[in-house]
């Protein structure tokens, strides 16, 4: 995990190098950090339960680079917390909560319109495409029988569409397993105040997070991940 962020930051630092060397001498860098409210989508309609949500964080880098006086592109790297929170009654008095939170290192590309209302404050609006690399992230399991609780915690299982040890990778929730690549499309939108801003956006993950099994035919075609995000920015 250390390597890939390592990795992640030193190519967003290249990024920078070379918007400065193109003589994007406007393109504004800075950190970001806030909010998460995120999902995961189930069935084969990709339904969303919203009793499902869950709070978590995110945080990063980020970058704003002038394309002309009207558009530009936003973009950065976001270490992000997704997933979704499930309970089940299984019998009388028994009730199983599985509270799943995989962590991802995220790339959004992100064409954005800026509204400028002077020369300080400038609002804008965009969308654009993000990848996505799984690094780790935990799922708490928590069992419920009449007046007491049991919580027990493993490491998020990474895999591929195809299973890895013979074994039945569903991807159910209560598995604990995901696909470590996703895929998405997020929509953005913020103001900047100068030297900080508001950053808004909603991601929308566009492949099954779910290893094994077929896509055609998989019940659980549509698990991907819903996630809205609201943070702070600091440039540079």
């Amino acid at each position: 995990m250390k390597c890939k962020l390592i990795i992640g930051t030193m190519a967003f630092f290249g990024m920078l190098q070379v918007a400065h060397a193109q003589g994007f001498t406007d393109a504004k860098f800075g950190v970001k950090a806030g909010w998460n409210n995120t999902n995961i989508t189930n069935g084969r309609e990709g339904n969303l339960d919203d009793s499902k949500r869950l709070n978590s964080f995110n945080a990063g880098v980020i970058g704003a680079i002038p394309l002309g006086s009207t558009f530009e592109i936003r973009t950065g790297l976001d270490l992000t917390s997704k997933g979704t929170e499930s309970s089940t009654a299984l019998a009388e008095g028994v009730r199983t909560t599985y509270k799943v939170n995989p962590l991802y290192l995220e790339l959004p590309v992100n064409v954005a319109i800026m509204l400028p209302f002077n020369e300080k404050v400038k609002a804008y609006i965009g969308a654009g495409p993000y990848a996505a690399v799984g690094l780790g992230g935990k799922l708490k399991t928590t069992v419920e029988t009449g007046g007491n609780s049991t919580t027990s915690s493993k490491n998020i299982e990474w895999g591929n569409d195809n299973p890895l040890d013979g074994g039945d990778r569903n991807g159910t929730v209560g598995s604990g397993q995901f696909k470590r690549f996703d895929f998405g499309a997020n929509i953005i939108g913020g103001v900047d105040f100068g030297r900080v801003g508001v950053h808004a956006q909603y991601g929308i993950g566009l492949t099954n997070t779910a290893p094994g099994g077929s896509n055609d035919n998989n019940a659980n075609k549509n698990n991907q991940h819903r996630a809205i995000g609201v943070s702070g920015v600091f440039y540079f």
